[in-house]
């Protein structure tokens, strides 16, 4: 049986509808000089995290700051059965490298998202951060983004994710191979870009 996208068709037209009445020009701004367009965004969205963070767009008390702030997922290289080999493989490893005030901090930011999530807290540091889930690997070159908490400033989002596939069109000239190389090689990149490209056809229905 094929695998399934993690949303539903009604759960991507949610998240475009949800992502245009909030950030419509930065999504403009930012597809415009690029291959990509909004639905191939949307379609990200939805795959990276959608599941989790959609839900809370339908809560009052929560300012989409808020929703964005406590896009803090991936427990990978901590949580048992999902080893990691990027940096950092897990907690520990990012402690050694990184020190303790920003392990601290993100082990605090991940426990408020785990929380909300109903779960306990962890001495985890995550791994993905943001709407489109920057992945920590990228503390090595770009710290500030990590430790200025920049993932619930949509803009900020919004750049990483593009410059990376950019990045990857550049290469492959290709929009769905730029999108597979977004979130790396081997099968489940491939199975990602499958559903990233349903996901992007349910989104332009909107």
């Amino acid at each position: 049986m094929t695998a399934q996208p993690p949303i539903s068709e009604s759960q991507a037209h949610a998240v475009k509808q949800w992502l245009l009445a909030n950030f419509a020009a930065p999504l403009n701004d930012a597809v415009k000089p690029t291959p990509f367009d909004i639905d191939i965004v949307c379609g990200i969205a939805c795959k990276e995290a959608a599941c989790y963070w959609l839900a809370w767009t339908k809560d009052s008390s929560m300012t989409n700051t808020d929703i964005l702030a406590r896009c803090v997922f991936d427990a990978s290289g901590d949580a048992p059965h999902a080893p990691r080999d990027a940096f950092p493989r897990n907690t520990a490893a990012f402690r050694e490298r990184m020190g303790d005030d920003l392990t601290n901090l993100l082990i605090i930011e991940a426990n408020k998202t785990r929380k909300l999530r109903g779960f306990g807290p962890k001495d985890w540091v995550y791994k993905g951060y943001g709407i489109f889930q920057y992945d920590l690997q990228y503390v090595l070159s770009d710290a500030p983004f990590f430790k200025g908490l920049q993932w619930s400033d949509f803009n900020q989002c919004m750049s990483r994710a593009m410059h990376e596939l950019m990045a990857k069109y550049a290469i492959y000239k290709d929009i769905r191979t730029a999108v597979r190389a977004y979130n790396g090689s081997g099968p489940r990149a491939e199975q990602y870009a499958e559903d990233v490209m349903q996901l992007a056809a349910w989104c332009s229905e909107v």
